[in-house]
């Protein structure tokens, strides 16, 4: 065997190639030691794992992160540390991970060691060359946390747009990209659709052509101006539906002060105009009812102060001697006068029920007694005109009840009154009865029948409207204010029961009403009695008052001569001061210590409340008996008197027995 010895130049590339075999060695050794550098010093979680679930490597992130060491890492299952509402789909993805697929990216949550949730974003990668799992996270918890906040932020806002029915809007004019928000789309019922290139041009069309011009006009101002835009308007849907909206825009500037956007809202306002336009109704309304109130008290007051002379002297001149033509005409004139009283009276009520103002007085009724008092009051006109005049109390209808004496008189009444004013022959009967009995309670029919014109169909409803009768000619020939049925009806509407009408015209009508009463099994024993205060022997009270001083504070002319010819009949040796104002009436009591004052309440200079205010600042007058002399009889009227310092309230027209009882009561007093 021949031994040839390398030749210089092969040592010398020998010796190159080792050189550079051993760089190669030295620069693996480097990388790998980068390589692993890299890894352990990564802030994401880098893994060798098996198709077992089992973690061969793992980098010092996942202790860092998850917060357990390298050997309690190795030792379980990776599947132990992930989120249990997250296992199945962590499975699915290592299963997914094949030759044909092998790579996935997926996003889970782990549990950390002290109880934690961390969300990773995963990137795994099959090596087939040995079968393992290599795998890379992120820790993406804060992200998710931000993106949870900024959507639980806009969740907030859509729910406070719609709360609120406020829309916004973003317009980028280098873009020419319009954004609108649920709520828009909502308030203009438009279709969101993404990317909408008409979205502006179905916002216009909801627009009246006058508005989408004014839009325009301050559109274009706060672009060139910097100025932001106020509209309030009308808004035109489908199926010509409206709304109203208020809009709001606001320019958005650059570094250079140079418009690039716009920014606004859009309020549905329809509701707010809804309730602006209720309250401007029902301040209208009060304002008119209070007008409405205002005048009746005032025309109350005109009315009654005339009223009370004519009713007061007509009273007096009856008891004097005339002869049979002229006792027919004062009485005519008396009639008259209390005639006008009681429209009077059903103007007020139809009043005070329309404000809520009018409330009922129960106590003990006869009914038996009652429906006789109001029968006899009607005799005499039946007998004029030749009708029979028929009662029937049903023998099971209770004798005794508790109810409104005044109000069901005032019902029947306006029932009698009509049916005798509308009937010429025939008759008109009352009739009451029985129609339930229950637990104390008794249920009474009230009906009043006719044979007189009757009401024709199409007129049995409007009857029942405040100052309405059956037709024009009606109120000429048969007069009446109509107000008389409806201010039953709403009496009746107190107590939960109407008023009902079967009629036939040519031939009759049958109103008739049902209300329950509480029964009174046996009548209630009477207060003892108590004799009332008259005037026995004028001559006897004349000397025991003869130095008797009565104040009586009236400007009405008439009305002054009338009280003092009222209190002259009772005392005609007392002394009278008269006083034409409240201002007057305040110097004299101050000069003349009168014993009591009669005070009316509508004066010159100062009125009858002030008046008593300033006589009750002073002690030494607060005894004086001042009885207010008002033709004001509204709700309330008498109450105010009291709060104003004074002690009593008699109503005009002065009824002469009333004016005699409260004179002696305070003076006995």
């Amino acid at each position: 065997m021949i031994n040839v010895k390398p030749t210089y130049q092969e040592l010398l590339e020998k010796a190159n190639e080792q050189e550079i075999q051993i760089k190669k060695v030295i620069t693996e050794k480097n990388a790998i030691t980068n390589f692993e550098f890299f890894v352990n010093e990564s802030p994401d979680l880098v893994c060798i794992a098996d198709f077992d679930c089992y973690f061969k490597v793992v980098n010092p992130a996942f202790a860092r992160v998850l917060g357990y060491s390298k050997e309690e890492l190795l030792s379980k299952p990776f599947i132990d540390f992930v989120h249990p509402e997250d296992l199945e789909k962590t499975k699915a993805e290592v299963q997914f991970l094949t030759y044909n697929n092998p790579s996935v990216d997926f996003e889970n949550r782990y549990i950390t060691k002290s109880g934690g949730v961390v969300y990773l974003q995963w990137k795994a990668n099959l090596n087939v060359s040995n079968n393992l799992i290599y795998a890379i996270a992120r820790d993406i918890t804060e992200t998710r946390k931000t993106q949870k906040k900024l959507l639980s932020s806009e969740r907030s806002l859509n729910e406070a747009q719609k709360i609120a029915k406020i829309g916004s809007w973003d317009f980028n004019l280098m873009t020419q990209e319009l954004n609108w928000s649920n709520e828009l789309y909502k308030i203009f019922e438009i279709q969101n659709k993404p990317n909408n290139p008409n979205l502006y041009a179905e916002y216009l069309s909801r627009f009246t052509p006058e508005d989408a011009e004014l839009l325009n006009v301050n559109v274009a101002n706060t672009i060139a101006n910097n100025i932001p835009y106020e509209m309030e308007h009308q808004i035109v849907l489908d199926n010509e539906k409206t709304k109203w909206v208020f809009c709001t825009g606001v320019p958005i500037v650059d570094d250079t002060n140079t418009v690039i956007a716009l920014k606004g809202v859009v309020q549905d306002i329809t509701q707010k105009k809804q309730i602006d336009e209720t309250i401007k109704a029902k301040e209208k309304a009060e304002a008119a009812n209070k007008a409405k109130s205002d005048f009746l008290a005032n025309m109350s007051h005109e009315i009654r102060t005339p009223l009370n002379g004519i009713v007061g002297f007509t009273d007096l001149l009856l008891k004097m001697n005339f002869d049979k033509d002229q006792l027919e005409y004062l009485n005519m004139v008396n009639e008259s006068a209390n005639t006008l009283m009681d429209i009077i009276n059903n103007i007020l009520d139809f009043s005070k029920i329309e404000a809520g103002k009018l409330e009922l007085d129960f106590e003990e009724i006869d009914l038996h007694e009652l429906s006789h008092q109001i029968i006899n009051l009607f005799k005499y006109e039946a007998n004029y005109k030749k009708i029979d005049l028929i009662i029937n109390i049903d023998t099971k209808v209770p004798q005794y009840i508790i109810g409104d004496s005044i109000r069901l008189k005032q019902i029947v009444l306006n029932l009698l009154s009509n049916a005798m004013k509308f009937t010429f022959f025939g008759h008109v009967r009352l009739n009451v009865n029985l129609v339930e009995e229950k637990d104390g309670f008794s249920k009474i029919k009230f009906s009043v029948k006719d044979t007189g014109i009757g009401i024709k169909t199409k007129n049995q409803k409007k009857i029942f409207q405040s100052f309405v009768q059956a037709d024009s000619t009606t109120t000429r020939k048969y007069g009446g204010t109509g107000l008389g049925l409806a201010i039953s009806n709403q009496l009746l509407g107190l107590k939960n029961s109407e008023l009902k009408l079967k009629s036939t015209f040519g031939e009759g009508s049958d109103f008739f009403f049902t209300i329950e009463f509480e029964k009174v099994n046996e009548k209630m024993e009477e207060l003892p009695f108590i004799p009332e205060i008259k005037v026995k022997n004028k001559r006897d009270t004349s000397e025991r008052h003869s130095d008797l001083k009565i104040l009586i504070a009236e400007d009405n002319k008439i009305n002054m001569l009338l009280a003092k010819t009222l209190i002259k009949n009772l005392f005609d040796k007392c002394t009278i001061i008269e006083a034409t104002n409240g201002y007057e009436a305040v110097q004299k009591v101050l000069t003349t210590i009168p014993d009591i004052v009669l005070m009316d309440i509508q004066m010159p200079i100062l009125n009858g409340y002030d008046a008593s205010r300033e006589i009750r600042k002073l002690k030494e007058f607060r005894h004086i008996p001042i009885i207010a002399l008002t033709a004001g009889v509204l709700s309330g009227e008498k109450e105010r008197c009291l709060e104003h310092g004074m002690t009593d309230y008699i109503s005009k027209p002065i009824n002469r027995v009333e004016l005699e009882e409260t004179v002696f009561k305070w003076l006995n007093e």
